[in-house]
């Protein structure tokens, strides 16, 4: 599955989803490290929510970093908020 299929379709609000594809791409690589760190802790939170919008941005931030070539922006995202959460 390409990443334009993985994403099709409107987020909860309505919005195509391809607008926050498009957004995570123009970020630079620090804004990107901050938004991954911020989508995967609302991910976590909305656990109880399998329909919540979060949890596919936090894979289109992962599939960002990967095509960048820097996944370790996306592992290092995770072990900061591992930490922050679990102490």
């Amino acid at each position: 599955m390409s990443i334009t299929e993985k994403y099709l379709g409107n987020n909860n609000s309505g919005k195509p989803k391809s607008e926050y594809l498009k957004k995570v791409s123009l970020m630079t690589e620090a804004e990107l490290a901050k938004e991954c760190e911020s989508k995967i802790w609302l991910s976590a939170y909305a656990n109880n929510n399998p329909r919540s919008d979060f949890h596919w941005q936090v894979d289109a931030c992962c599939d960002e970093c990967e095509k960048r070539g820097k996944v370790q922006i996306y592992d290092q995202a995770y072990k900061n908020v591992s930490k922050n959460v679990l102490g």
